[in-house]
């Protein structure tokens, strides 16, 4: 999760890993590219991240060039600010991130072997040899052409000066739908909330629209903007920000304007507590991996298991993100400040539509244990409330040996989440 990039590896959807912007491109030879014109690739992981670093050798006539990227992360690349070449073995450094990278080739340069350094994270590293670039397997991305219809639609909040962006997917056969309007968590995501080139919003809104529903995805605040000051905003803000693409869907012929519900995800699913509490014309909520505790309490626990054997480490990142005093004045502080003092029971409450929960017991970020107890206890009798015993924060089944990183999961969301939402939406409409 990451509304403003200074927080965004202590909020919900994140992970907690360093960022690895790496490139390099410079006329020396290692001999580990044979003489005609080709590209040899290499990938290593970082024992802190498990993210994987690709090093590209491009041999051309009359020169070498290295190219060093994180594939998960960006698709940019940065050249070094300090290169360092004898024989087989390559020094890199990037002033601008704080990175020191040695390498030095085996006898067959199937491996490269050497160190990575960035600020106080020391450790080694093994680039081996691949017979092709890398990709990402994420199979279940719908690919046009789709068999319904989409119509691109944009809507203003009046407290802000951004025009919002998004799509709206519905069936091809004429009528009016009822629609679910999509709420991502913490962080300016976009509308297909792409994370690691996994698109669940967008997953989400092909299969929902395929059986039958209307579904609204949109560009959150200050989506595509430069400028920082068009990301100011609460959790409150932001809400506004979702009633209003409600609103503005009550003018669409192809929507039933009693049966515009929300889901909402991570901080998502806040927002549509507050909503929900406010506003009687909601017909349903989808609350997924959203918070039952107050914001410090989010932060301070999800902190604690990421630290749980680092003490020290804990108490510098307790200081930093939680006890502490806000400045306001910044963008970053002033939506946490309104975070962490923010108790959803007071809105969980005053929920009276049907309202549909679902949490994973392997959510590292949104912590089961200490969240659902709150929602089950303060939630409307009629409310059902799933769990899964193996899926993560996204939704998707973890993975037990990276269980913080989505990347390394093929999976964009579990099936079986994807059937309960459509089986919950069933209940309510096609009865």
């Amino acid at each position: 999760m990451q509304r403003y990039k200074k927080i965004s590896n202590f909020l919900m959807k994140n992970l907690y890993c360093y960022i690895l912007l790496l490139s390099v491109a410079f006329p020396f030879s290692l001999s580990l590219a044979s003489n005609k014109t080709d590209t040899i690739f290499y990938k290593a992981e970082l024992e802190s991240t498990n993210l994987p670093l690709m090093l590209k050798i491009i041999n051309l006539e009359d020169t070498t060039q290295y190219l060093i990227s994180s594939p998960l992360q960006s698709k940019e690349n940065f050249p070094p600010s300090k290169v360092k070449y004898i024989e087989d073995s390559l020094s890199l450094g990037f002033k601008k991130l704080g990175i020191v990278l040695h390498l030095k080739a085996n006898e067959d340069s199937t491996e490269l072997k050497g160190t990575f350094t960035q600020r106080f994270l020391h450790s080694e590293i093994v680039f081996k040899k691949q017979d092709k670039d890398f990709a990402l397997l994420r199979p279940q991305t719908p690919l046009p052409p789709f068999s319904y219809k989409e119509k691109e639609l944009t809507f203003r909040n009046p407290e802000c000066e951004y025009e919002f962006h998004g799509t709206l997917t519905y069936p091809e056969k004429e009528g009016k739908y009822p629609c679910v309007v999509l709420v991502s968590g913490s962080g300016a995501q976009d509308r297909n909330c792409e994370i690691y080139q996994h698109k669940p919003f967008l997953v989400i809104a092909d299969y929902l629209t395929k059986n039958g529903y209307a579904v609204f995805r949109y560009d959150d605040r200050g989506w595509g903007y430069t400028d920082e000051k068009m990301y100011k905003g609460t959790t409150k803000d932001f809400a506004h920000d979702a009633y209003c693409a409600m609103q503005m869907l009550k003018n669409e012929d192809v929507i039933d304007q009693t049966k515009i519900g929300i889901a909402g995800h991570s901080e998502g699913g806040l927002i549509a507590q507050m909503l929900c509490a406010e506003h009687k014309d909601i017909a349903f909520a989808i609350l997924m991996a959203a918070p039952g505790i107050d914001g410090k309490k989010v932060l301070t626990t999800q902190l604690q298991l990421q630290y749980a054997d680092k003490p020290t480490l804990l108490e510098q990142q307790l200081n930093t993100y939680v006890n502490r005093e806000y400045d306001t004045t910044k963008v970053s502080d002033y939506w946490l400040d309104f975070f962490v003092r923010t108790d959803p029971v007071p809105f969980i409450k005053k929920m009276r539509c049907p309202t549909l929960v679902l949490q994973g017991e392997k959510d590292f970020q949104v912590i089961l244990e200490e969240n659902l107890p709150q929602i089950r206890k303060n939630i409307h009798k009629k409310a059902i409330i799933k769990t899964y015993p193996d899926i993560n924060h996204l939704f998707q089944h973890y993975n037990p040996s990276q269980p913080t990183n989505y990347a390394s999961i093929e999976e964009t969301i579990s099936t079986d989440v994807l059937k309960d939402i459509l089986d919950f939406l069933n209940s309510l409409y096609k009865k």
